[in-house]
């Protein structure tokens, strides 16, 4: 009887651990064609987004421009070196950038990037500018923009593949990919984290 009965357990234990196991890595996205669409989705909306927070940013009403003087647009000292941006921006506001970025972008990626956008950076005693400032009436844009470019990267999504580590909430992919101006083509890594019921990205893209 005695003997039944550990067996019986024993049985139980190991339909216990294979069912188990079985969920654990059924749960691991070890095929990219379940990801692909939203992946793909957030790598180009992506790009964007790499302008306004690495690139040359929104336009902007410049102090040299005719444009500027022709709209009759006046800068007073309160926005030192900051520039107006245009009133046909798609986004007015900080508050529009976030909302944008926040569809795209995991919390932990966007907490560095807000940083250096929106708050600045201390180092020692020397503090970095912020690339926007919201005035109360105006979103302004750093002048120092002007010259930075970033030049696009095409990726090739046919040949995108899962690589560890990866889990249930966390997935890392390579893509062949190149820039615009090198057509050099290699290998780029990109991380994507599940949070809030969707995938975001958790890395850069340009």
């Amino acid at each position: 009887m005695k003997k039944r009965i550990f067996a019986a357990i024993m049985a139980t234990v190991m339909i216990v651990c294979a069912l188990s196991a079985f969920t654990s890595c059924s749960s691991e996205p070890t095929d990219i064609e379940g990801l692909r669409e939203r992946f793909v989705y957030l790598i180009e909306e992506s790009k964007e987004l790499n302008v306004i927070f690495f690139g040359n940013g929104l336009p902007v009403y410049r102090r040299d421009d005719p444009l500027t003087e022709k709209k009759m647009i006046y800068f007073n000292d309160s926005l030192g070196n900051y520039d107006r941006l245009m009133e046909n921006s798609e986004y007015v506001s900080i508050d529009h950038i976030k909302i944008a970025a926040e569809e795209i972008y995991s919390k932990d990626y966007l907490s560095e990037v807000y940083e250096s956008a929106f708050d600045g950076i201390m180092t020692g005693e020397l503090s970095a500018y912020v690339r926007f400032y919201d005035d109360g009436e105006y979103l302004c844009q750093h002048v120092s923009l002007y010259d930075f470019t970033l030049e696009e990267r095409i990726y090739d999504y046919s040949t995108m593949r899962v690589v560890e580590p990866y889990s249930s909430d966390y997935v890392n992919v390579v893509i062949d990919s190149y820039s615009l101006k090198n057509n050099v083509r290699c290998e780029v890594e990109l991380s994507f984290v599940f949070e809030n019921g969707n995938w975001y990205l958790d890395s850069p893209t340009y």
